[in-house]
Formats: C-alpha cells, sequence, structure tokens
C-alpha cells in the first residue's frame, strides 16, 4: 500500500493512469474542464503541471474519478471491491503518533497566512468561488476528545477565512454545535493530499465516536503516521501535502452557495460555519488536490460507493443471509438509489429487504431488490427483470416521508422524501415460469 499521495501517483504512472498535463491551465474553471472530460471518458487521473499564476504548484484532479482508480488506491481488483472492503475496514488499526513530518516542511503563520497563495480551484459555472473541496478535515469531539474525519466543502472568504459546510446531521457539524454550547470554538485541520486510504476511510459510514484513522489503518494494511499540528491540538497525517489549520468562530455563519454539488444541481446559499484560519503548512514542491462535482459521475460519488454499499450489504444480510450482491447506482448518485440481489428462500424476503432499507435513515429513496440469477450492475438484466417478474400494483412499496438528503433538489422540505421500493425477484410458486431461456454449448463456439 501507500504511504504518500505521491506513492500512489508513482503507481498510477506505471500504470498509465496519471496524465501529467504541460499546458499551462488557470484555477477558475479550465482545471475542472479537464477533470470533466476525464471524468466522462473514464480517463487516468490529471497532474496539472503549469498552473498560471502559482509557480510551484501543481494541481492533481480526477484522482478518484472512476471505480477502477479508487481500486488502484487501495490495491483492490475492481471486481472484489465491496468483499475487501468490508473485511478491510473492519481490520482497524490506530494510529502512530510521530514527532517530525514532511507535511512540517514549509510553514505559514501570522501575517504570512494567505489563502490566495494556494491554488485552490473554482469548479462550475454558478460556483460563488473557489472551494476547497477534498480536504481531509480533523477535528476532535469535545467530550471524547476521540478525532472524525470528513471531508467538507470549504468557500474561500478572504486572505484567513473558510467557510465550513458540515451540516448538524453530520458528524462535524455535530461536533461544532457541541463545542458552540459550551462557548467554545472547535479546531479543525483540514489536510490536502493525503494517500487514497485515508480519503475512502473518511467516508466509511462508522458510528460517531470511531476514529476514522483506525479505519484508514485497516484499508491500507498499517498503521497511519500522524503529527500534531503547530496552532491547534489536532494531529493530521504526517505525509499530507497541505495542512490548513483554524478554529470555528463560535455562533458566526455565512452563505456558502451556489455551488454544483453531487445531484447535479446547484444547492442554494446555505448558512454555514467560519473557520479562522492560524497556520498553513505543507512539503517541499506541493502537490494541490481539488476534486470534481456535479453530474454523475465524479469523484464525489466513487468515494462514498463503498462506505454506503457496505452499510447497505450489513443491513441486507441481517434480512436475507445469502447476498449475491448491492449496485449503488451511478445515476442515482451512489446514495438514493441501490439494486440489490439475493437468495431468495421465503416469498416475503424481496419485500423484508425494501422495508429494511429504507427505514435506515441514510437517504436512500429507490431500492429494487432482484433474484441471484440476475447481476445487480447490468442494467439490462435488471430492466429484464422489472419487465418480467414485477407487477406494480403488488410489488411496489412506497413509504412516504422518509429521510432524505438537504441537497436533494426534488424534495419538498428539507431531509424529509418519500421512499419507493420494487420487488422485482420472482414468486417462488411456478418459478419454472420465470427462469432465463438458455442455450447449451454457447461457450464452446470458436468461430466468431
Amino acid at each position: 500500500m501507500f504511504e504518500d499521495l505521491r506513492g500512489f501517483l508513482a503507481h498510477l504512472e506505471s500504470q498509465k493512469q496519471l496524465l501529467r498535463v504541460k499546458d499551462e491551465v488557470t484555477v477558475k474553471y479550465e482545471i475542472a474542464a479537464g477533470m470533466r472530460k476525464t471524468s466522462d471518458i473514464e480517463g487516468p487521473a490529471l497532474l496539472f503541471e503549469n498552473v498560471k499564476d502559482y509557480p510551484g504548484w501543481r494541481v492533481l484532479g480526477g484522482l478518484f474519478a472512476t471505480r477502477k482508480l479508487v481500486a488502484l488506491g487501495l490495491g483492490v481488483p475492481q471486481e472484489q471491491m465491496l468483499e475487501r472492503y468490508l473485511t478491510l475496514e473492519d481490520k482497524r488499526i490506530p494510529p502512530e503518533i510521530v514527532a517530525s513530518a514532511p507535511c512540517k516542511e514549509i510553514k505559514w503563520t501570522g501575517e504570512q497566512i494567505d489563502l490566495s497563495k494556494l491554488p485552490i480551484v473554482t469548479h462550475a459555472g454558478k460556483d460563488v468561488g473557489p472551494y476547497v473541496t477534498i480536504g481531509v478535515q480533523v477535528g476532535k469531539d469535545p467530550d471524547t476528545r476521540i478525532r472524525n474525519l470528513s471531508i467538507h466543502r470549504m468557500l474561500v472568504l478572504g486572505r484567513d477565512k473558510l467557510s465550513l459546510w458540515a451540516p448538524a446531521d453530520h458528524h462535524l457539524g455535530r461536533m461544532i454545535l457541541m463545542a458552540e454550547e459550551k462557548k467554545k470554538d472547535l479546531e479543525v485541520a483540514t489536510a490536502v493530499g493525503v494517500d487514497p486510504a485515508i480519503v475512502v476511510g473518511s467516508q466509511a459510514r462508522v458510528p460517531f465516536g470511531i476514529d476514522e484513522f483506525h479505519v484508514a489503518g485497516g484499508l491500507r494494511g498499517a498503521a497511519v503516521k500522524l503529527v500534531k499540528c503547530e496552532t491547534i491540538d489536532v494531529e493530521v497525517p504526517a505525509f499530507a501535502e497541505v495542512v490548513i489549520e483554524g478554529v470555528t468562530i463560535p455562533g458566526e455563519r455565512v452563505a456558502d452557495g451556489p455551488y454544483g454539488e453531487y445531484p447535479g444541481c446547484y444547492s442554494e446559499a446555505k448558512q454555514a460555519p467560519v473557520l479562522k484560519v492560524t497556520a498553513i503548512t505543507m512539503r517541499q514542491n506541493p502537490i494541490w488536490q481539488t476534486a470534481l462535482t456535479g453530474m454523475p459521475v465524479t469523484e464525489n460519488h466513487t468515494l462514498i460507493e463503498y462506505g454506503n454499499a457496505a452499510v447497505v450489504y450489513r443491513e441486507v444480510k441481517k434480512v436475507v443471509p445469502e447476498v449475491r450482491g448491492v449496485n449503488m447506482t451511478p445515476g442515482g448518485t451512489f446514495r438514493h438509489h441501490v439494486v440489490v440481489s439475493i437468495k431468495k428462500r421465503a416469498e416475503n424476503e424481496g419485500r423484508n429487504v425494501i422495508l429494511a432499507l429504507l427505514s435506515m435513515g441514510i437517504g436512500l429513496k429507490q431500492v429494487i431488490v432482484v433474484d441471484d440469477d440476475i447481476d445487480p450492475f447490468d442494467p439490462m438484466q435488471v430492466d429484464w427483470a422489472m419487465a418480467t417478474r414485477f407487477q406494480a400494483d403488488k410489488d411496489a412499496i412506497i413509504i412516504p416521508r422518509i429521510a432524505c438528503s438537504t441537497l436533494d433538489p426534488s424534495c419538498p422540505e428539507a431531509r424529509v422524501t418519500a421512499g419507493l421500493g420494487i420487488d422485482a425477484t420472482a414468486p417462488m410458486k411456478d418459478h419454472w415460469r420465470f427462469e432465463k431461456v438458455e442455450i447449451p454449448g454457447v461457450d464452446k463456439v470458436k468461430y466468431i
């Protein structure tokens, strides 16, 4: 596995999955345009080496733009990702604290702090400004001091201020409110440019109070090395390219948005906490990493896929022991729609799976359940199962007023939607009527 981002990039280059861009590009739109194109063609990650007005900087984009790139980051065959993720996520390894680290090679404090000197990218046409989009935020529970990892967008507000869009129903947002109740700030460090396991681990759907650095250690098979920040009592990845240290300003909120969000639509301006930057540290010859959001598929989608799929898989296993596959669909933003393949041994198991998943409160809006002879990743097979094994008047389930994402533009009110379940499994009675037509000997045909 990879100790740092640079090791991963070297591996990608050896696999022809990294393109070095020599053309001059701007941080406003042009870098994002390249990222959009490489995502659309499932192309390589892009390392921009000639960024206008930012000499000495390189900007990395599209690092996790495809499922293949995520799998390469974890050293797992793509077709085995969910199975391996489930195993590795549970093998948690505590981090190791070190005294010194590469992320401290350059230090900006006091008047040296200036966010405009970082090549922070403006992505979509109606984005209100430049955003930090793939910084891993590290905060500590005000009561237990247990670390939490997350990724939330941050809008540049000035030389030393950022917004921090962390809703109250997310762990970091909860910690900000907990600190404010004590009339205190919350110390938050944002690590940009870390190894893949840390990024993926930060998106694991683990309960509040679990340190995701332990999860990242399990995913990479070795302890993550951490170093204490310069100005705040928070530990960050020792090999991060850039670390932004700061404290929230209790009670202060600022308009954040519009912003091109993961559903593929613009989110309206929302009130977000404000972070005052207290220090910026970085490696020599630093790499700034950015991630694209917007229309699927982007990094915003692929990074959360397996964390969401793992939660769904474990919930389905409580209902049906034999789960054949879980597909968080790309068009469903890897969050809202899922297709589950099961080995059904009792008539109501399909319905039971639907009810279990829609009641989880993780933002699922549509659940399709198919038999184990259907590949949940093949849209044609899923469509065929719905055409031949599903009747809307008896196999569809609608559950009103369930939890949804605050960013879903179709929700009539925040956090409330309706869930649709489709039981496209064949009835167990007269099951022969639903068998696929198979032609013997297809695998032996050699002339085609």
